[in-house]
């Protein structure tokens, strides 16, 4: 299991992830449910593709639960909708046609955020961020005239939903200076207009960081992903 996402929904608490049965190989999404032991039961699947899903972004706008997952194999960024939340997913909209890693959804001041890394040429697909606007949750989305925003292997790539505290907002990156996956910072959006999007520089989550991937949160619920024994991605893809 990876890329963990938490969502509340009617008094309930539930878990995405990416799972990679390894017999299908490759990546589908699961859900599971906490119990009143507070312990997440065994995921099971909800979306599944021919292509590899993973990072499933899930969120509630407009009366409805949405998901954003990656499926950059497809070629798209595809948003689904939940038809019967959590069990049956229905596609939505492709909001995207081209291949983007992580991409993560900011809702703000009537504008909906997409940030993402996209490999430019033969580039790797960890050190670049772009971003794309649009004006409906359902697109279109346009490019960023700022894009590239942000080239940084220790710093592009999304490792989670916007995180909103004290006024402010930090987007968790991953830094794959090293090792895709190998480790996770905070990096506050200090500014994101139509025009500029600007960040600063990441801070280390502290305690396990050299290895957290993904990190998420809802209510008193924080999840993350750790490999201990490193990336099983050393090439970043």
């Amino acid at each position: 299991y990876a890329d963990p996402f938490v969502i509340e929904h009617e008094a309930r608490t539930f878990l995405f992830v990416e799972e990679f049965p390894y017999a299908l190989g490759r990546g589908v999404i699961s859900v599971a449910e906490l119990a009143s032991d507070g312990r997440f039961g065994v995921p099971r699947v909800v979306v599944e593709e021919p292509y590899h899903l993973s990072y499933p972004q899930v969120f509630a706008y407009d009366d409805a639960i949405w998901m954003l997952p990656e499926s950059s194999a497809s070629g798209e960024l595809v948003l689904y909708r939940a038809d019967h939340f959590p069990n049956r997913w229905v596609r939505a909209a492709v909001l995207l046609d081209r291949p983007l890693g992580d991409a993560t959804l900011l809702i703000r001041d009537g504008h909906f955020w997409i940030f993402a890394t996209e490999r430019r040429g033969q580039g790797n697909f960890n050190d670049t961020m772009a971003v794309f606007i649009a004006d409906d949750l359902e697109g279109p989305d346009r490019p960023h005239p700022m894009n590239p925003v942000l080239i940084d292997r220790a710093a592009a790539r999304p490792g989670g939903g916007v995180v909103a505290r004290d006024g402010r907002l930090y987007l968790p990156v991953q830094d794959c200076s090293d090792y895709y996956g190998g480790g996770l910072g905070l990096a506050e959006l200090l500014d994101f207009t139509v025009e500029n999007v600007r960040f600063a520089p990441p801070r280390r989550v502290s305690g396990l960081s050299r290895r957290i991937h993904t990190f998420n949160r809802a209510g008193p619920i924080e999840v993350i992903d750790w490999c201990p024994s490193g990336s099983i991605y050393p090439n970043g893809t």
